[in-house]
C-alpha cells in the first residue's frame, strides 16, 4: 500500500545534517555547556536520602541500533551491581526503553525524548527536572566523550556523589581536560585501536567491573514474540533511510538494487519503518520498477514486529546502522551500504571468537581517509551525500550482495 504523506525532516535533523557539514555548527554546541548552567539555576538539586541500597543511574541517550549492541554487554550489568545492594535507574532515548523492558536488569525505566529537547527549551527543562528528581550514589555516562554531546551535558546536569565516563585514546576529543575533570570523578580510557561498536561497549563494562567479574563479548539476540502479520514466504528488506541526509545513499540506486535483488531471487520486497522513514521509503516506492512485488508496512509495526520481521527476513540490505545492528545480532544475511566515516566503530565487525557469528556483508568504500568520524576533508558545500558513500555504484553493491546470497561472503 502506497502512503503519499510526504515527511519534513524535524529541526533536529536538520541541525544534526549542519554540524555534520560545517565545523563551525559543532563548535557552536559549547554554548549549550554555558545555557544549561543558566537553566541549573533554576533547578532545583535533591537531597540525599539514605536507603538500603545504592542508587545507580545509567545516561544512555544514544539511538534504538547502538541501543541493541549496547544490551549485548549490559545484559551483564547485575554482575556488577547485585539488586541486594544496588537500585538502577536507566535514562535513554524514548523509544530504545522497549529493549530493556523485557531484561530483569532495572528498577526503573525512564524515558525521555533527547532529540527535541535539543532544540525546545520546555522539553529540555523538562528532561533536566526529571534527571534531578533523585540524589543518586553513581551516575554512569556509558555513551563516550567526545564533544559537548547530550550524554555529557546530561550527565553534567545530574546530581550524585560519583560520575564516571568514557574516554577513547585513539580519538580527538573537543572538551577541555579542566571541563571533564568538573564533570566527571572518574574517566575509563579505551586504547585498544580500531574497536567495533561490540567490543567499546564490552571493554567499558569489563573495566567498570574490575578484574573479578569478566563480562564475555559475543551478540545476545533480541527477544521477542512473532508477529501477527502475514508476511509473504520468503522476502527481503531494503531500509533507505539515514538519521542524517549526508548518509543517505541515492534513492534512485535503491531502486535499481531491489530490481537486481528481485530478478536474482524473485523474493518479494518488504519496506519498513517509523514516520522518520518516511519521505525516503515513499521516494523509493515511486521509483521502484512495477515488476517487483512489494509490501509496505511503514507506519504499521510495533517494536516487537520490526525486530521479528527482520528476523525473519532471507535478506536486509539497509543505508543506516539502526536496522544494521539487529539483522547482525540476529545472524540475517544482511548487506549495509555506508561510508567510511566510522568504518571500524559501527560497520566492521571484526572481533575475537567471529568466526563463530555469522557476518555481515559490508559495501564501504576502503579509503585512507577512513574513520574520519564524520569530519570529512573533501565535503563540498553543495554535497548532499558523503563523497566516500556516493562513490559506490549500484553494479558494486550488487556484486558483493550477490557473493552473501551465494553463501560467498
Amino acid at each position: 500500500m502506497k502512503n503519499n504523506k510526504t515527511y519534513i525532516p524535524s529541526l533536529f535533523s536538520k541541525l544534526t545534517n549542519l554540524t555534520q557539514k560545517y565545523s563551525l555548527f559543532r563548535k557552536m554546541k559549547a554554548l549549550m555547556y554555558y545555557s544549561d548552567a543558566v537553566l541549573s539555576l533554576f533547578i532545583k538539586k535533591p537531597k540525599y536520602k539514605h536507603s538500603k541500597k545504592k542508587k545507580v543511574l545509567i545516561i544512555y541517550n544514544l539511538a534504538f541500533g547502538d541501543g541493541v549492541i549496547f544490551r549485548c554487554s549490559l545484559i551483564y550489568l547485575r554482575k556488577i551491581y547485585p539488586k541486594n545492594k544496588y537500585d538502577i535507574t536507566l535514562i535513554c532515548q524514548k523509544g530504545i526503553d522497549k529493549l530493556y523492558d523485557k531484561d530483569d536488569i532495572f528498577d526503573k525505566i525512564i524515558a525521555i525524548d533527547c532529540n527535541k529537547a535539543t532544540v525546545n527549551l520546555k522539553e529540555r527543562i523538562k528532561n533536566f527536572k526529571i534527571i534531578r528528581e533523585n540524589y543518586y550514589d553513581i551516575i554512569i555516562d556509558p555513551v563516550g566523550i567526545f564533544e559537548y554531546t547530550t550524554n555529557v551535558l546530561y550527565t553534567r546536569f545530574a546530581v550524585g556523589n560519583k560520575k564516571i565516563g568514557y574516554i577513547d585514546n585513539n580519538s580527538k576529543v573537543y572538551i577541555s581536560k579542566r571541563k571533564i575533570k568538573k564533570i566527571y570523578n572518574r574517566i575509563i580510557e579505551l586504547d585498544k585501536k580500531d574497536v567495533s561498536l561490540l567490543e567499546y561497549y564490552n571493554i567499558f563494562f569489563n573495566k567498570l567491573a574490575g578484574k573479578e567479574n569478566k563480562i564475555p563479548l559475543g551478540f545476545q539476540k533480541l527477544k521477542t514474540t512473532p508477529t501477527k502479520l502475514e508476511l509473504p514466504k520468503d522476502y527481503f528488506i531494503i531500509f533507505p533511510s539515514a538519521s542524517i541526509g549526508l548518509k543517505r545513499w541515492p534513492i534512485n540506486r535503491f531502486a535499481e538494487l531491489a530490481k537486481k535483488v528481485y530478478q536474482k531471487t524473485n523474493m518479494t520486497l518488504v519496506l519498513v519503518g517509523t514516520q522518520t522513514d518516511l519521505e525516503a521509503i515513499n521516494e523509493l516506492v515511486e521509483q521502484l520498477d512495477s515488476s517487483i512485488p512489494y509490501l509496505n508496512l511503514v507506519l504499521k509495526t510495533s517494536l516487537n514486529d520490526y525486530i521479528d520481521i527482520i528476523k525473519k527476513a532471507k535478506l536486509v540490505i539497509t543505508n543506516d546502522t539502526s536496522a544494521y545492528h539487529i539483522a547482525v545480532i540476529e545472524e540475517v544475511n544482511c548487506a549495509l551500504i555506508a561510508g567510511a566515516y566510522t568504518y571500524d566503530r559501527y560497520a566492521l565487525y571484526d572481533f575475537p571468537n567471529k568466526e563463530k557469528y555469522k557476518r555481515p556483508c559490508v559495501i564501504v568504500k576502503d579509503k585512507k581517509c577512513k574513520n574520519c568520524n564524520n569530519r570529512c576533508p573533501y565535503l563540498n558545500k553543495d554535497d548532499k551525500t558523503w563523497p566516500c558513500l556516493n562513490e559506490i555504484t549500484v553494479n558494486y553493491a550488487f556484486k558483493k550482495i550477490e557473493k552473501l546470497l551465494d553463501g560467498n561472503n
